[in-house]
């Protein structure tokens, strides 16, 4: 006998009238997160007044019946209080954090109730300023600033990219990637879907990232990146462009997961006037 599937049904109302399904749904269910569902209509789990529809860009109509075949469970909630377990170090002018995944390192346009700065801010003061931020799903090493002459040193660090960026992925292919070499690409944001960057022939921002492969683990391959520019997305784009999407990473063609397995694990600064080399490291929660 067929065990009977879980569902979820909702009303579209009038507020909602020509939203994108996708949209829609995270309007309705906000605690399963953008990811989830991504997954639920890419997966045929999304029904339209009985049919079922693919295609996260569909456009849903006041009235129309939407039914959610074996709903995930809830994304965890974010945090209230900054945990002492991420900081990582306090030398008076740097504040280095090992964010969690799922938190956002600084509100967005959006809105919102929790971010890393506003937690670091309440904790450690008003004047700290968010210097290196992550995506919200990337785990790892942050960076916040207190006012003086440490700004000024680091805008000259990044800019001439002499800043150490080391990260950890897992990918379930290994794709193109031979044992290490160099990613070389222009992206721009996807003009259908603010929320993608895509590769482009001509214009766009330049993105260079060098990596290697370490090999395969339990879970799967584990690439070590070193990202020598900060482009939005740069690694999961030019990842999933050589065959091997970032597991978790449903946006680019990653295999499902619970969290987006990318972490950065390492950040080093070099000498400057006043300042020495400095070093920090945060090993990857998987």
């Amino acid at each position: 006998m067929t065990r009977p599937r879980n569902t979820e049904q909702f009303t579209v109302g009038h507020r909602d009238d020509g939203q994108r399904l996708d949209k829609a749904i995270r309007g309705a269910y906000p605690e399963w997160g953008r990811s989830a569902v991504g997954r639920l209509i890419q997966n045929r789990q999304v029904r339209i007044n009985g049919k079922l529809v693919w295609l996260s860009s569909w456009k849903v109509r006041s009235g129309d019946q939407i039914e959610i075949i074996d709903p995930p469970e809830n994304k965890p909630q974010a945090p209230k209080r900054f945990d002492p377990a991420w900081l990582l170090a306090d030398e008076g002018d740097v504040l280095v954090v090992c964010k969690p995944a799922g938190l956002l390192s600084q509100l967005n346009r959006a809105g919102g109730s929790d971010d890393l700065l506003s937690l670091a801010q309440a904790a450690f003061g008003q004047d700290l300023r968010l210097f290196h931020r992550l995506d919200r799903d990337t785990s790892g090493l942050c960076m916040l600033t207190r006012p003086g002459p440490v700004n000024a040193y680091l805008d000259a660090a990044f800019k001439q990219r002499e800043v150490v960026k080391e990260y950890i992925a897992l990918t379930a292919k290994r794709g193109n990637l031979a044992g290490s070499g160099q990613l070389r690409s222009y992206l721009e944001r996807d003009a259908r879907r603010s929320d993608l960057m895509r590769t482009v022939e001509k214009g766009g921002q330049f993105a260079f990232t060098e990596y290697r492969v370490e090999g395969e683990t339990s879970n799967g391959l584990r690439v070590r990146l070193y990202p020598h520019t900060g482009r939005t997305h740069q690694l999961r784009v030019q990842l999933a462009e050589q065959g091997a999407p970032i597991i978790g990473d449903v946006l680019y063609g990653g295999k499902p997961a619970e969290r987006l397995m990318l972490h950065a694990a390492r950040i080093a600064l070099p000498e400057g006037t006043g300042f020495q080399a400095r070093e920090w490291i945060c090993p990857p929660p998987f």
